[in-house]
């Protein structure tokens, strides 16, 4: 898959099948009009891009800094298992945020994109005030509103599995994104209270994804294409009364050296439960056993 980030070089998106969204978390409903736009891409022989933004509008203007459901490295993952020709991510910044709809149509869309066909979700906006929307795109494109899928009725939105995430609902996440969610970090040296209670953690700060709730979970971490089953904890360790900034520490089941500064994956299955301030070391090391025995069960079953 091509990735541009450059508006001004994208000659080999002529006359391809362009979808257009945020597409924050890449979940069953975006995956849908996706591989919708990929029958068509095939069946007319023409290359399939995504056309998204970063940051999320609705993150720039809101200016919260844990917004996304998953990274940008992770949606070209996706992406690229999906076989999408290309992805064009447009830097949302003042100057986009003031282009007209208008000059956005003239200026990247027909002078430095010229698709064949644009496909969008119905709710979909763009241009300075949102003034711009499908049916704007029509008069200039050959252009398909896309059918949300749904679940139980119920229309899939970013919106809910954001807050789905920060409920801990891991399982309806899942459900939501057809997979489970994933953050993505680089292992920092943390305070050593893992290792000192005879259970070594790699720790990785969450900078830029929404915040889970903090707790226990069920893991899997991801290095280089090998996977580790683990569990995490993301909070404050308040039985030792640590007060700086959350951090997400997973133990590992089967030891690994040198994970410091390595760039890794965590995979969240099951959360187990929340926070918890313990009375004493023995109560907590007692809770770790149970919570370990439960994930292993969770792993074992887990697909």
């Amino acid at each position: 898959m091509k990735i541009f980030r450059n508006k001004y070089n994208l000659k080999v998106t002529n006359n391809s099948i362009l979808v257009i969204g945020n597409f924050d978390g890449l979940h069953k409903g975006h995956v849908s009009i996706l591989n919708e736009a990929a029958r068509f891409a095939k069946k007319n022989k023409r290359k399939i891009g995504l056309l998204t933004f970063d940051p999320n509008p609705k993150e720039f203007f809101s200016k919260v800094k844990n917004f996304k459901i998953i990274s940008l490295r992770e949606k070209q993952k996706i992406l690229t298992i999906m076989k999408i020709d290309y992805l064009i991510i447009l830097k949302f910044n003042k100057s986009l945020r003031n282009m007209t709809a208008q000059n956005f149509i003239e200026k990247i869309l027909k002078a430095k994109i010229s698709p064949l066909k644009i496909i969008v979700g119905k709710e979909f906006k763009f241009g300075k005030n949102r003034v711009g929307n499908p049916n704007l795109l029509k008069k200039y494109f050959s252009t398909k509103i896309a059918i949300q899928k749904r679940i139980s009725g119920k229309k899939i939105s970013s919106s809910e599995i954001r807050k789905l995430i920060s409920l801990g609902k891991i399982s309806q996440v899942k459900k939501l994104l057809g997979r489970y969610w994933s953050v993505n970090g680089k292992v920092v040296s943390g305070d050593k209270i893992g290792r000192k209670l005879g259970y070594r953690t790699a720790n990785v700060f969450l900078n830029d994804c929404i915040l889970p709730l903090k707790g226990v979970y069920v893991t899997r971490l991801y290095l280089n294409k090998i996977i580790y089953n683990g569990i995490s904890n993301y909070g404050l360790a308040p039985t030792f009364g640590r007060k700086k900034i959350d951090v997400l520490e997973t133990h590992l089941f089967a030891p690994i050296r040198n994970l410091y500064k390595k760039n890794v994956t965590i995979e969240f299955l099951k959360f187990l439960r929340k926070e918890k301030k313990f009375k004493s070391k023995k109560n907590l090391l007692d809770q770790i056993k149970k919570d370990i025995t439960v994930a292993k069960k969770v792993l074992k079953n887990a697909k």
